[in-house]
């Protein structure tokens, strides 16, 4: 179903690029957190103030027990849990996605936030995702394989 340089070097199909751009995108809250910690910059401080909320980490978890099996993805792993997390990536990278929308809505709702550009911007690229992830024949099968261990014969 897929082109030979599709498959790594263990026969399993590489993790795209764009898969972990998604990855990296979900975890920008770590970054947005980690702005003002790093940086003197005073828009980046005060972007990183006005965007960020400890709850809106919770929307991270998912997605980065995911980076952590994508970076574990090789034969010698043999930890049952990262395997189960990859397995369940794609369910994962999804629960992210709505948790993020639905805190932001919910900030909305009960007025402890206002809808702002960033907000909108968020929540549109959440949902592009969403259907994305929802539709990628490709993302189901990354997370389906995981490399086996090379067993000696």
């Amino acid at each position: 179903m897929y082109r030979f340089d599709a498959y790594n070097e263990d026969n399993v199909l590489k993790i795209p690029l764009f898969l972990i751009l998604i990855n990296l995108y979900l975890l920008k809250q770590v970054l947005i957190f980690v702005f003002p910690l790093i940086s003197s910059i005073p828009f980046l401080v005060s972007f990183a103030h006005e965007h960020f909320h400890v709850l809106l980490l919770c929307s991270n978890l998912p997605a980065a027990f995911v980076l952590l099996s994508l970076l574990k993805r090789a034969p010698q792993t043999r930890s049952a849990l990262i395997r189960w997390i990859w397995h369940k990536g794609r369910e994962l990278l999804l629960s992210s996605l709505i948790l993020e929308c639905l805190i932001l809505v919910l900030f909305v709702m009960l007025g402890l936030k206002h809808l702002n550009e960033v907000s909108l911007m968020f929540i549109y690229i959440d949902i592009l995702l969403m259907i994305f992830m929802m539709k990628s024949q490709r993302i189901r099968d990354v997370f389906s394989e995981f490399p086996e261990s090379h067993k000696k014969s």
